[in-house]
């Protein structure tokens, strides 16, 4: 990321995205929608799980990118889901300069925009992937091809996976 974002500004970010929620719960209550809230506050619970989860990897590139990800691009609704339970590599910066590369990419697509893209962090034995499934039109462009890093794609008639891996250490 040539241009990371600051404290201050992630949370600006956080704070109108704070603020949004209260609103919309607020107007659910007033219409009697309790189920509705509820719904709100499981889902807001099972995300801050997931983003534990992610800060336990200590691959702190890499969690930055997927905090902020969903400011720097609005063209896109980011999930993350990790079940990893440990990180990749020492040097977790080519993950997120490997996503920094591609949804830049990606964001000059003028089809692009109002995607749905679930990010799954894992880890089976000696390899550790980052998985990308982005609902809507695929739209293959060339994945960026960074040292240590594996890309693999998979485009459906609905979807696009993307699967990026690496040799974990030790």
């Amino acid at each position: 990321m040539d241009n990371p974002m600051t404290v201050a500004q992630a949370l600006r970010h956080a704070r109108h995205d704070f603020l949004n929620e209260l609103q919309l719960i607020g107007m659910k209550l007033d219409l009697g929608r309790t189920q509705d809230v509820k719904s709100i506050i499981r889902s807001h619970a099972e995300a801050a799980v997931q983003l534990s989860r992610l800060s336990a990897l200590k691959m702190p590139a890499t969690e930055n990118w997927l905090l902020t990800a969903e400011w720097r691009f609005p063209e896109f609704r980011f999930r993350v889901e990790c079940a990893a339970e440990k990180g990749g590599t020492p040097d977790d910066a080519i993950f997120a300069e490997w996503l920094e590369q591609f949804f830049t990419t990606l964001k000059k697509r003028p089809e692009a925009h109002a995607n749905s893209c679930r990010i799954s962090l894992e880890q089976q034995e000696s390899i550790f992937t980052i998985e990308l499934k982005i609902e809507g039109n695929p739209q293959t462009v060339g994945l960026p091809e960074i040292p240590g890093l594996l890309a693999r794609e998979r485009v459906a008639a609905d979807n696009w996976k993307i699967i990026v891996s690496t040799q974990m250490e030790g």
